[in-house]
């Protein structure tokens, strides 16, 4: 995302860098006819305005990359002083709004190529988020003004059109429905679950007795889920023996209450629930109740590294406790995913604390068009398979490029000199 032009997020990233500045600022920045243009990529002149806000963006990577390495927010100082990689601050800030210029320029150029054009909708919302935009000091203090804005909101709606060209459905590097669904089946879970304590009030592990008592109480709910008739009715059993342990719970936790006040000489009331029945002859008014409520889906877990395109990114090792996480995850993942029959209650446990009780659903039942099947999840789902790929994609034809640069531009919107004292 760091490389991209969602305006409004990167402005709400750049807190940081209003933060962090000095006390006092330079007048409003005006272009002069020298200025005008930053620099020309492969023939495409980039207005000053948009090389600013690439500033903008890149003077908040180089804080929050301070901020990642001493672990506090450092001031206008600590980054002007700051070397960054082999780089001082101000030549790094710079260099980075220059990629991220050519990141600009290859989305107008290949937007170009596929000869597409922005709907009638995505320039209504342009229009609406550059009056937006333009409120925003920290851009018109700077010199980012209308014109600038307006690309760079255009440049992210490109950049979507974009990705559906190239990895849309049916799209020449994407897939077809069938295969997305597929994909989806593979690394989604549908499940119900609640855990079940083997631990006392004080947070203490119960008595062996206690413990033998809660297991049989655990084997129970899973016996009496499985020996219903129907999938539907395995579900809905599911729910009444996850009712009744909260109600066991409820109980165990009065009858403690009231041995401790026992102990200490005092009393206690109890509240008893009562269930009620209407007559035949009554008129009842019922709601309709998302019968979906009390399920979770669960994605397939795979490991991650960071992006070492991205200068904000940090490596570290990763700690005992860290690993011993990820490896309760990958066997909770494990079980769900290789071990865990659809419709089949089974009980869970990966340490002396608690117990699960967890049923698997069929995901494809749930794989409608007004369900998890929508066309805003089948973009999502595009997205979070593709995007990497549709990324490293850009990349390599930014790369490419090559940036003439206006060394006057450079010099007069040299970071420093621009104004970040004002509150977003």
């Amino acid at each position: 995302m760091n490389k991209f032009y969602r305006i409004a997020a990167a402005a709400a990233a750049m807190a940081l860098a209003a933060n962090t500045a000095s006390c006092s600022s330079p007048k409003a920045i005006t272009f002069g006819n020298g200025t005008k243009t930053a620099m020309t990529i492969d023939g495409y002149e980039v207005p000053a305005g948009v090389f600013i806000y690439n500033e903008l963006y890149a003077y908040n990577n180089a804080a929050y990359t301070l901020y990642a390495q001493n672990g506090e927010y450092p001031s206008a100082d600590d980054i002007k002083n700051a070397t960054l990689g082999t780089m001082n601050a101000s030549d790094w800030i710079q260099d980075q709004a220059v990629d991220y210029c050519k990141d600009f320029v290859v989305v107008e150029k290949e937007f170009e190529k596929i000869g597409e054009e922005l709907s009638a909708e995505d320039q209504a919302a342009i229009k609406d988020g550059v009056q937006q935009q333009l409120t925003n000091t920290l851009f018109t203090e700077n010199g980012v003004g209308e014109e600038s804005i307006r690309a760079i909101l255009a440049n992210s709606y490109k950049q979507t059109a974009l990705f559906k060209h190239y990895y849309g459905l049916d799209a020449e590097e994407g897939c077809s429905e069938e295969e997305l669904k597929q994909y989806f089946i593979d690394r989604t879970a549908r499940i119900k679950y609640f855990s079940v304590s083997l631990l006392d009030s004080d947070g203490e592990p119960v008595t062996e007795d206690e413990k033998h008592d809660i297991v049989k109480l655990v084997d129970g709910y899973v016996k009496e889920i499985n020996s219903a008739k129907t999938n539907e009715k395995k579900l809905a059993k599911f729910d009444e023996c996850k009712e009744k342990y909260n109600e066991y719970t409820t109980k165990k936790a009065e009858e403690a209450a009231a041995a401790a006040a026992e102990e200490n000489g005092e009393t206690t009331t109890t509240t008893t629930t009562t269930t009620t029945t209407t007559a035949e002859n009554e008129t009842t008014t019922t709601t309709t109740t998302d019968p979906y409520a009390n399920e979770e889906t669960l994605t397939k877990y795979t490991t991650t590294t960071a992006d070492d395109s991205d200068p904000t990114a940090t490596t570290t090792t990763a700690s005992e406790e860290t690993l011993a996480y990820q490896k309760t995850v990958q066997d909770y993942n494990d079980f769900v995913f290789n071990n865990l029959k659809e419709y089949e209650a089974a009980k869970y446990q990966y340490d002396d604390n608690t117990i699960y009780v967890i049923i698997k659903g069929n995901i494809e039942e749930r794989m409608t068009e007004d369900d998890m099947w929508s066309e805003e999840s089948i973009d999502s789902l595009l997205y979070e398979r593709y995007y990497d790929t549709y990324n490293k994609k850009m990349e390599e034809l930014a790369k490419a490029l090559t940036a003439e640069k206006n060394a006057a531009a450079f010099r007069r919107f040299e970071p420093f000199k621009l104004s970040l004292e004002e509150a977003l």
